[in-house]
């Protein structure tokens, strides 16, 4: 809330954008829970592993890709699995899609909260590996940093003759679990078994650029002068969650997305497809109770790559653009996330 007590209203994109293409990247093949689990035990002495099983069952993630073969407790990705080259990939596939080359882009946009390192910024080096020189910029933020990058991407292609814009989200959370410290911190368990590694990128133009469009977008926040319920401190490298206010404010983030997306005239009703933020595999089940739909429309992914954070929109979007829909479908996306209780959407209508 803001001085005057009232909630402030979210920021609403105008006009339309084409969606040209859209691409993911996986660092290797899925991990599965147990066999997760299983190299804990052997490896680094994991003894809680009745509670992994348990906090396993109520994620409801089975499988996710891991940028580490965790052979010690602290190490690098494996090569071609750093956040940089998994986001580069990710936009190489997303330009193969559009049928475009790297020289075509006029701007370039990341958003990450596990970056391969603090300075320079992760996005020059993804730059660096497309071998791309133009005009790039990088947002600190997880779940919704779709969202806010959107905004950003609405005012460069509103620009006349505006060159298309590719947009990353890219996380290698495992980089920032630490398995020594598991049977001592519940918090390193959950991050274990929820989060995947993984990228997604986005192609966007002018909206007269394409079939596929970007109809309406929403950004806003619930959290001002609210503790974080995810964040990661200086030098600590984990991250740490308040889960008891994290589920407490689920509701209302998503409360606040549907009011976003009804103002936009794009209510939840209008979607044929809707994509909550993969937070778990039970986030279908959640998501069609809330929203009184049925759980057929709903868009479910993290049961098989784990909470992907920033990745996450993108890489359903490319999925369902690629696997099923039909001409005249529309798909809704709901991002919240819990460092300060932001949420973010669009509408996606597929041509």
């Amino acid at each position: 809330m803001n001085s005057s007590g009232k909630i402030q209203p979210p920021w609403l994109s105008q006009g339309q954008l084409a969606v040209l293409g859209t691409g993911a990247a996986f660092p290797g093949e899925g991990v599965e829970t147990e066999t997760l689990i299983t190299l804990m035990e052997n490896r680094f002495s994991l003894t809680k592993t009745r509670e992994a099983r348990i906090i396993a069952k109520h994620l409801a993630i089975h499988t996710r890709h891991i940028c580490r073969d965790f052979d010690v407790a602290t190490e690098q990705p494996r090569a071609g699995h750093a956040n940089p080259e998994l986001a580069a990939t990710a936009v190489q596939a997303a330009l193969d899609d559009a049928g475009l080359d790297i020289s075509d882009l006029g701007y370039l946009i990341g958003h990450t909260t596990t970056p391969h390192q603090p300075l320079p910024a992760n996005i020059t080096m993804v730059a660096d590996v497309l071998g791309y020189g133009g005009p790039h910029l990088e947002l600190r933020q997880a779940c919704t940093g779709f969202a806010n990058a959107l905004m950003i991407a609405f005012g460069l292609v509103a620009v006349p003759g505006a060159r298309p814009v590719a947009i990353v989200g890219s996380e290698t959370g495992t980089l920032f679990f630490d398995p020594a410290r598991a049977n001592e911190d519940r918090g390193q368990l959950v991050n274990l078994l929820q989060m995947g590694d993984g990228a997604g990128a986005v192609i966007i133009g002018p909206a007269d650029r394409g079939a596929d469009k970007i109809s309406a977008a929403w950004f806003g926040a619930i959290g001002l002068g609210r503790k974080p319920g995810l964040q990661m401190q200086a030098r600590s490298g984990e991250f740490d969650h308040d889960f008891a206010a994290i589920l407490k404010s689920g509701s209302l983030l998503y409360d606040a997305g549907e009011a976003a997306a009804r103002r936009q005239n794009c209510p939840i009703e209008t979607a044929d497809v809707i994509i909550p933020h993969q937070t778990s595999g039970r986030i279908g089940a959640q998501a069609a109770a809330h929203f009184s739909c049925p759980i057929e429309r709903v868009y479910v992914n993290a049961d098989k790559i784990g909470n992907t954070g920033s990745a996450a929109i993108w890489i359903a979007l490319d999925h369902l653009r690629k696997n099923g829909l039909k001409s005249g479908q529309r798909v809704l996306t709901l991002g919240a996330e819990a460092t300060k209780y932001m949420y973010g959407g669009f509408a996606y209508d597929h041509g």
